[in-house]
């Protein structure tokens, strides 16, 4: 009879769990937690106080922060070669046409060709590999 007291404590729920607690699992949790939090609050800070403490600061450093990128930017100065004559303007169609014609080339590549091509009516595809193109078809 005493050895059936022993084995019933032995199964009550907090000894049995008693393993778990004492262990470092809980310990590495709260780490964890208390970690992150830190980390939370640390990349906050500008936010809280733009958002919250400041924000006319805010407004203030967003305007002084774009007037010296606005400064720091390339301005079109006179080159001693064109003092006299006004800068020429960059013609948007000349980059669209050159990007164009280089669509137009590569609709031609065969392995565009080979992608685009609709079937005939009642032709049955071959089954494709597993890339469906070769290495030799990517380089033109």
């Amino acid at each position: 009879m005493s050895q059936a007291p022993q084995t019933l404590q032995r199964l009550v729920p907090e000894t049995l769990t008693a393993t778990f607690s004492r262990s470092r699992i809980v310990r590495c949790l709260l780490i964890a937690v208390a970690v992150h939090l830190v980390l939370l609050a640390a990349t906050s800070v500008v936010y809280v106080r733009d958002a919250w403490i400041d924000p006319e600061g805010a407004a203030r450093r967003k305007a002084a922060k774009k007037a010296a990128r606005d400064a720091a930017a390339p301005s079109p100065k006179a080159t001693p070669s064109t003092a006299g004559a006004p800068a020429p303007k960059p013609t948007a169609g000349a980059a669209t046409t050159t990007h164009e014609a280089e669509m137009e080339k590569r609709k031609h590549a065969p392995v565009i060709q080979r992608i685009t091509a609709k079937a005939k009516k009642g032709e049955i595809p071959k089954e494709p590999d597993d890339l469906g193109i070769t290495i030799e078809e990517t380089n033109p």
